[in-house]
């Protein structure tokens, strides 16, 4: 069975599209360090600037 978490890659609106990035990939190697993988990532809104990924984990 899988289990599902989902995730704000992004905090924040940083104004620069680069720290935005290098914010959303620290936050891809914490969940992954921890046994989590990456299914999709998710733009609700290219406004708003946030980014939302969908992990999961087999148990």
């Amino acid at each position: 069975m899988k289990e599902y978490k989902v995730v704000f890659l992004n905090k924040g609106l940083k104004f620069s599209r680069e720290k935005d990035i290098a914010e959303t990939e620290e936050t891809i190697n914490e969940y992954a360090s921890q046994g989590w993988t990456l299914q999709q990532v998710v733009s609700p809104n290219d406004l708003g600037g946030a980014l939302i990924g969908i992990f999961y984990k087999e148990n």
